[in-house]
């Protein structure tokens, strides 16, 4: 018998939110969306998409991947005489998450690249 227990990202928001002592509503307004936007997202109603997670990560001052990891602690059960019995973190990004995140690296690395040129210009 296997136990899952993962967070869902709209609960990993809600406790580092939480930890930082902001309101739902100051939070919305950091973010520049409304309080029912911001709570749809930790009632996993809606999701936010990448640039938003990015937003919010450094707004709570978390890792991005804290948020984006799907967290799972599993549970084995199946030698109840003792032995392997215990916990297995898994941590897996979605393959769409880090495909994003790749990007937006290759475009930070483009425009580092052009600014260093427009210095060497001077």
């Amino acid at each position: 018998m296997e136990i899952h227990c993962a967070m869902t990202l709209g609960e990993k928001l809600k406790k580092a939110r939480i930890n930082k002592n902001f309101t739902q509503e100051y939070l919305a307004e950091v973010l520049n969306i409304s309080q029912k936007t911001y709570s749809n997202f930790e009632n996993g109603k809606t999701k936010p998409d990448f640039s938003q997670v990015e937003d919010i990560a450094k707004a709570l001052e978390v890792s991005v991947l804290d948020f984006l990891s799907s967290d799972g602690l599993s549970f084995n059960y199946d030698n109840v005489q003792g032995g392997n019995n215990g916990f297995i973190y898994q941590s897996q990004l979605p393959e769409k998450l880090i495909e994003q995140y790749e990007q937006r690296l290759k475009d930070k690395d483009t425009e580092i690249a052009f600014l260093k040129q427009l210095l060497d210009k001077k």
